[in-house]
């Protein structure tokens, strides 16, 4: 019992059966779940941030100054809009109600009592009118008006200067009727002294009431109260002024009858004295500083005027008319209204349906990458995210920049466009570009003439693209995509009837289609599509600047940097030649032949080229041991064991991928040095090895495993291609008679062999392209071996 195999379960049990699983679930069992993970994080992360940074809960606002609507815009939400000229009106109204601040100086009033006191002590100093000085007659002249000075009515005596002096002592001849007098004036002035006295108000009809103001003392700015401007104005606080000093004087200076005319004529005389000089002795200052805060604590006080616009009913643009800045804010209230109104179930339901327009674009894209082109973008991590890094910042950065004032989301779109062509090629990078325009374009809520723009703009840049030579060539292309785009934003503009632009349209005008106002639309749409072309062509010298970098983090080569690359003068290349000048003339004719095998299938030909001069760098450690740099006679070889002299042989490989990170060569470059040998076998040394061990009965038997570079196989076509070139033009060289007929024996049966030991199973190569390499390689040797004249005496070499 103790023998007895362990119990299979039941899952071994149907393995056992051999029934082939479903593709899909194989797939799965053999795949490393943690890297499919990884990548489908990486996904998900880039949708994720599509959803957020394009605010993707949110319906977009997709009206433009001078964008033509089709039918009338509804309000699609009950909302209220402030009515500013209203508004406005009523708060104007109310700072004109403001009452205005004025403050009160009494010093003024002071000055003018103690002036009236030292007038009257200088003319009541003498007994009799007679006896005044001139300056004391001009001094008393000032309290009577001669004008005034009426003839003498029939049965009354003569009313003379002298008779008003007598008048004026008899009255305040003494100091006790003087007393008397300072407290008259003080009452009678009191109203003065309170509110203040001014001979026209200062502020404008637009600061403030004309009826009332705000009175405060000079020092007590917290005190103010109400004054009718009536009791401050000196025209009407005079009249005010005589009578109160009237009435004051009949209450003080009582007497005989007589008494009582003469002491109201004194009064009259001090009052008239009094209001002859009261505009010179103004106590009221307007107060600008304070009354501009009452106005607008006044304004602001004031509740805005709400126009309603309701839901279904209210038309908020009108078909066929450029949309204007005031409908542009209409609009953009109710979006912002309806926006607040959405519920969490409506958010969420945006959110998804963007989600799964997403989710369709990655199976597009993803299913034309996994089946048709390099699907090692999907397989690898960095790669991946690399992809989406460029599509889902093209996106959101349109998305950012797409506002109103710039309309700049053709700027990051086009930018795209140049980094995916530059990187992955014109196919990948036109489906990739339609669904970033695609998503854009949904994501900004605009319409089909908006897609058509984009599209233009970005398939232009793509297909105008091709191989950069010369750093001018994308200014070229942004020039001639730019023109185009021009073009089509027109088109697409005259044929839906869009201006694109307000121009000097205003927003009542008809659309029309002749007449001047058609050539104020077109001129308005020529300006849009002018300013698209701008962006393209920025954008495309922008990308000149940055192609550098674009190279460095995606480890492309360009033409224009490999052109630079492949400089004689190279550092590397100058050192090879000098240590083994051997290799340098073989890495010389393999780059021709190379390169005109590689244009043969559509591959990258200067890529190649360039990829066969720093191919065997890693022989400058030890060029003597490699046959094209020995001396005649010597061989190094000859001393070393197969396996040893294999290592050596093989060892060039990692030396010159060494020797080509330590100089800084780009990723392309270093994939040729390791792929140009693939896992091919040594087979002159294997060969001896085995012989060897046949010849010695001791001899351990030999494994091509050992004698074998270590890879990896070719990955693309151009290293495929290199790899040939490589062997043929090494082969080439032992031929005795090089004829048209040997070279192409020659060239089919190691092409024959490199296929036969599997080097092309992982770089695409098909059988078309192979027999196009195979001529292309035939036509260069047999240019190169083809037969000379022999002159007469000519010795045989």
């Amino acid at each position: 019992m103790s023998g007895q195999s362990k119990p299979r379960n039941r899952q071994e049990r149907i393995d056992s059966l051999g029934i082939q699983k479903p593709r899909l679930i194989q797939w799965w069992q053999d795949a490393n779940k943690t890297d499919v993970f990884s990548r489908v994080g990486i996904a998900i992360t880039g949708a994720l941030l599509l959803l957020v940074l394009c605010q993707s809960w949110r319906p977009p606002f997709a009206y433009r100054v001078g964008a033509i609507p089709a039918r009338d815009l509804v309000s699609r939400v009950t909302f209220e809009v402030p009515n500013i000229e209203e508004t406005k009106a009523i708060q104007n109204t109310r700072r004109r109600e403001t009452l205005a601040f004025y403050r009160n100086r009494t010093e003024p009033l002071k000055q003018l009592q103690a002036a009236l006191r030292d007038q009257l002590f200088l003319v009541l100093s003498e007994s009799s009118y007679e006896e005044l000085t001139e300056e004391e007659k001009l001094a008393f002249s000032q309290f009577y008006d001669i004008s005034q000075v009426s003839p003498p009515a029939e049965g009354k005596t003569l009313d003379t200067p002298a008779m008003r002096f007598a008048m004026l002592k008899d009255v305040l001849s003494e100091d006790k009727e003087l007393k008397k007098l300072q407290e008259a004036l003080d009452i009678a002035m009191k109203k003065n002294f309170e509110k203040g006295v001014i001979l026209n108000l200062t502020h404008k009809p637009d600061q403030g009431s004309k009826d009332l103001i705000q009175v405060y003392r000079a020092g007590l700015p917290d005190e103010y109260k109400p004054v009718d401007v009536s009791d401050v104005r000196i025209a009407e606080a005079s009249l005010e002024l005589v009578k109160q000093l009237k009435e004051q004087f009949r209450t003080r200076f009582s007497g005989e009858e007589s008494k009582t005319a003469s002491t109201q004529k004194v009064a009259q005389m001090i009052g008239d004295w009094i209001v002859t000089r009261l505009k010179g002795y103004e106590t009221l200052q307007y107060d600008d500083e304070r009354s501009e805060q009452a106005r607008k604590e006044a304004a602001a006080l004031v509740e805005p005027v709400m126009t309603p616009y309701r839901f279904g009913e209210s038309q908020l643009a009108e078909a066929g008319k450029p949309l204007a800045t005031k409908e542009i804010g209409l609009l953009e209230k109710e979006w912002v209204e309806l926006i607040g109104k959405m519920t969490l179930s409506d958010k969420l339901a945006r959110v998804a349906a963007y989600g799964g327009m997403i989710a369709a674009l990655y199976l597009l894209c993803g299913s034309y990458i996994f089946f048709v082109d390099d699907r090692s973008l999907l397989l690898d991590r960095w790669k991946l995210g690399k992809v989406l890094a460029v599509v889902v910042g093209a996106i959101v950065l349109g998305y950012w920049v797409s506002g109103d004032r710039w309309r700049g989301e053709l700027i990051p779109l086009v930018m795209a466009s140049i980094v995916l062509s530059v990187v992955y090629g014109r196919e990948l990078a036109l489906l990739l570009m339609a669904a970033a325009c695609i998503s854009t374009t949904l994501f900004l809520g605009s319409d089909l003439a908006e897609l058509v723009s984009m599209a233009a703009a970005c398939t232009s840049c793509i297909l105008l693209l091709g191989r950069i030579r010369t750093r001018t060539h994308l200014l070229y292309v942004g020039a001639v995509s730019g023109l185009i785009t021009l073009m089509t934003v027109v088109g697409v503009g005259i044929v839906t009837g869009q201006t694109l632009s307000a121009g000097a349209l205003g927003s009542g005008i008809e659309p029309v289609y002749r007449g001047p106002q058609a050539d104020m639309v077109f001129w308005g749409l020529l300006k849009e599509a002018m300013r698209s072309g701008v962006y393209i062509l920025v954008s495309s010298l922008a990308m000149t600047g940055l192609l550098p970098l674009v190279e460095k983090a995606f480890g492309v080569q360009t033409d224009l940097s490999l052109l630079e690359l492949g400089d004689a003068s190279h550092p590397l290349l100058r050192r090879l030649a000098q240590r083994a000048p051997g290799t340098y003339n073989h890495s010389i004719n393999v780059a021709s032949i190379a390169e005109a095998a590689a244009d043969s299938i559509g591959a990258n030909g200067l890529l190649v080229r360039v990829g066969a001069y720093f191919h065997d760098i890693g022989k400058m450690f030890k060029p003597e041991y490699f046959i094209e740099n020995q001396s005649a006679g010597v061989n190094q070889h000859d001393s070393l064991q197969p396996a040893m002299s294999t290592l050596v042989i093989i060892a060039h490989v990692k030396d010159g991928a060494d020797l080509a990170r330590s100089h800084h060569l780009p990723e392309p470059i270093i994939d040729f040095i390791l792929q140009h040998h693939g896992t091919t076998l040594v087979e002159y040394f294997y060969r001896e090895a085995a012989r060897r061990s046949e010849e010695d009965p001791n001899g351990e038997s030999v494994s091509d495993k050992d004698f074998r570079y270590p890879g990896p196989k070719p990955q693309t076509l151009e290293a495929a291609v290199m790899m040939l070139a490589d062997t043929v033009e090494s082969a080439s060289r032992t031929l005795v008679d090089p004829t048209p007929s040997r070279i192409t024996n020659l060239v089919e049966s190691i092409s024959n062999k490199k296929m036969g030991d599997g080097q092309f199973d992982e770089c695409g190569l098909t059988f078309k392209q192979l027999d196009r390499v195979r001529r292309s390689l035939v036509k260069s040797l047999t240019a190169i071996y083809h037969a000379r004249v022999k002159y007469p005496g000519q010795q045989s070499a």
